[in-house]
């Protein structure tokens, strides 16, 4: 069993004062009883307690040799219970957590423009697993960036690797350049400059272990946030269990820095408008989060890779970026067809943040950049440094620190003038096809559904009367019973419906509907919510398309940091991705071996003149690869699908013209690849969930 850091302590106060005792008692034995002089009794007593025993001078009388091997015999006793004490104490939890405290203070007293993460609880445990994530990917792309021009050497002296030339070889230098690299460049990663505040003890030892700095102690304390540098600090990321906690942290933050960038996490989102009052400039409550990401995942699967790929995947060879046009970069005044990006960054811009908050979605190759202007391009992870240091001029890129407060938006749920009794609902969703199915009844599917416009082709399956009845009123069609009843599921057109969301709280029930979907139809689209992290592979085993389950928590986390560290992109994302308040939204146009639009450029379309329309995206016909901010001279094939900012009110006209005037809606959203899945069978659904 450990022992204690108190017992240690007392074990090493015990052996001190044996030693003082022990010392005295031999030189004074050896005065008396050998006749020696005090430095003699000294060097005895000191030769004779560490064994060395040089021979000069020794115990002549009988009495003083029963002496010598009395002091002995205590003497080590006692050197060795010290020693003991001594290592415990070295190797002690708490001596070591004692240090690690001093050198995290000594760390956040030279942390400037950081970044402060404030509670315990999932959301900070995904929030700081998304950190490491985010570390790892990034040092990845670093080597690679270092890789480069060894690479065009070694391909120059030994031939193209991907031909196999010298691989071994190949890999040997590498790594020994790799090593040189590492003594010589200091990289610095994103967990350098965050700090996390916690009152959870073993999870700040945790974090501790893993070369986090931590403060331990109550985040709604002055004394806890000026720890942790909130006077020099970037941006602060509150995200407590306690909304009431949560808030009063948010204010004595905004207080002691009014600079600081601050983020909140509520689970009430009728608190969100008191958040920004108090000094947030962004409330987040992770079930609304995953609510518009489940609605992305399903209702604009392409628009989701597209976005989640540069966003969310670290480990995705593009990223997208924000370059600030300080009052010193060289781009200023210049049109982006003269920085010609593509060519030398393979890097496309999708959107422009002007310095009075408004954004211009796929500008096109003459417009003209201004002081204040934030770029947003995406890029090979590996050239995004250099293309920033290109920006700014080789000067020190500035904080972009956003000092004003947003506004709270009130939602009003979409609802439609036409209402549904159950019978005419039912009715209803028997005309229906091509259409979208909801299948749950709890707060995660509420916060779902909310965002969705009943006079859209939605079908929702729900077994709460109260539920169903509120549905009924906004306009929704509805199927009342269980989501995992065959008959249900008939009764809502799972056959003839392009995709399900599958919000089920109940991780049996969850499962369950899944592979009865599953079963029911291959070309269905599934996406579905895991509570936890171990039910994604379960979900997905069931059936749900592989990227679209989503865990709530994680999604939040995700996008806490991306609205805190990147807030130019995620107010674009937010901008442009489905938003009644500016009436645009994202779509995915699917370009059919017969469109008339087959064979022309984007630039030849006019999208722009005609809709108010951009393409900031194309994912070509393998149903994988993206073209970031495409050319205006790019001209579009067969089964590609193009990813357009577009305004509400113009998109069934665009993707009317998109087929000839025809309306034509895909048969499946499912990839080619995907639909050669396995079908579970009623007697293998059986089995599984007996096993469960």
């Amino acid at each position: 069993m450990q022992q204690s850091f108190d017992d240690v302590r007392r074990q090493i106060r015990i052996a001190l004062i044996a030693i003082v005792v022990i010392l005295p008692v031999g030189i004074v034995g050896f005065m008396v009883l050998e006749n020696r002089n005090f430095l003699d009794a000294l060097w005895l007593t000191i030769t004779t307690l560490t064994t060395i025993g040089y021979g000069d001078i020794v115990a002549k009388t009988e009495v003083g040799r029963i002496f010598t091997l009395m002091l002995i015999i205590f003497g080590l006793g006692t050197f060795a219970f010290a020693a003991q004490a001594a290592v415990a104490l070295l190797v002690s939890p708490t001596l070591r957590e004692i240090r690690q405290k001093r050198r995290a203070a000594k760390a956040i007293s030279k942390l400037a423009n950081h970044y402060i993460v404030c509670g315990s609880g999932e959301l900070v445990t995904k929030t700081v697993d998304s950190l490491f994530e985010s570390a790892q990917a990034r040092k990845l792309h670093q080597e690679t960036e270092l890789y480069q021009p060894l690479d065009t050497v070694l391909d120059n002296l030994l031939g193209d690797d991907d031909e196999g030339n010298y691989v071994k070889l190949r890999k040997l230098i590498r790594q020994a350049y790799l090593a040189c690299a590492n003594l010589i460049l200091r990289r610095q990663s994103i967990l350098d400059v965050v700090v996390v505040v916690t009152t959870d003890h073993d999870y700040a030892n945790e974090l501790r272990d893993n070369g986090l700095l931590v403060i331990e102690g109550d985040p709604t304390q002055d004394e806890t946030l000026r720890d942790a540098g909130i006077q020099r600090a970037r941006a602060i990321m509150v995200l407590l269990e306690s909304d009431t906690e949560t808030l009063l942290t948010v204010l004595t933050a905004h207080n002691m820095n009014p600079a600081l960038f601050i983020t909140a996490s509520t689970h009430n989102e009728n608190l969100a408008p008191k958040m920004l009052r108090v000094g947030a400039h962004e409330a987040i409550t992770p079930f609304d989060v995953a609510g518009q990401f489940m609605n992305s995942a399903t209702l604009r699967p392409v628009v989701n890779d597209y976005f989640t790929k540069i966003l969310f995947d670290y480990h995705s060879p593009y990223q997208i970026t924000q370059l600030n046009m300080g009052e010193d970069s060289p781009w200023i005044g210049k049109r982006l067809s003269q920085l010609d990006l593509r060519n030398h960054f393979d890097a496309g811009v999708i959107g422009i943040r002007h310095d009075d908050g408004h954004f211009t979605y796929a500008p096109g190759e003459d417009y003209i950049l201004h002081e204040g202007d934030i770029i947003l391009a995406v890029a090979p992870a590996w050239r995004i440094r250099a293309i920033q240091k290109t920006a700014r001029k080789g000067t020190k890129q500035q904080p972009n620190i956003i000092t004003w407060q947003k506004l709270h938006t009130p939602f009003n749920p979409p609802t439609s003038d036409k209402t549904y009794s159950l019978l005419e609902s039912e009715e209803a969703v028997q005309k229906l096809s091509q259409h979208f199915i909801i299948a749950g009844c709890g707060r995660l599917a509420m916060h779902t559904i909310n965002k969705l416009d009943p006079k859209r082709p939605f079908v929702i399956v729900s077994n709460d009367n109260t539920h169903t009845s509120e549905l009924l009123k906004r306009g929704f069609r509805v199927i009342h019973g269980n989501p995992t009843d065959e008959n249900v599921l008939i009764k809502a057109g799972i056959n003839r419906a392009l995709a399900i969301m599958v919000i089920i709280e109940d991780q049996a029930d969850a499962v369950l509907c899944v592979l009865t979907c599953r079963a029911m139809s291959k070309k269905l689209l599934i996406s579905a919510i895991a509570l936890t992290d171990e039910m994604i592979p379960k979900l997905e085993r069931a059936g749900a398309d592989e990227g679209r389950v989503v865990s709530p928590f994680r999604i939040a986390a995700q996008f806490v940091l991306l609205t805190t560290t990147r807030p130019d992109i995620s107010d674009f994302m937010r901008y442009v991705l489905y938003n009644y308040t500016t009436g645009l939204e994202t779509a995915d146009l699917y370009i059919y071996e017969d469109s008339p639009w087959v064979g022309e450029t984007i630039e030849s379309l006019r999208l722009d003149r005609i809709f108010r329309a951009g393409v900031i995206g194309v994912r070509l016909a393998d149903g994988e690869t993206f073209i970031y901010g495409p050319p205006a001279t790019h001209v579009i094939r067969p089964n590609e699908v193009l990813i357009a900012v577009v305004p509400m009110t113009h998109f069934d006209e665009m993707r009317r013209a998109a087929m000839g005037g025809r309306e034509v809606r895909p048969t499946t959203l499912r990839r080619a690849d995907v639909m050669k899945s396995h079908v579970w069978t009623a007697e293998e659904i059986e089995a599984i969930m007996s096993r469960n």
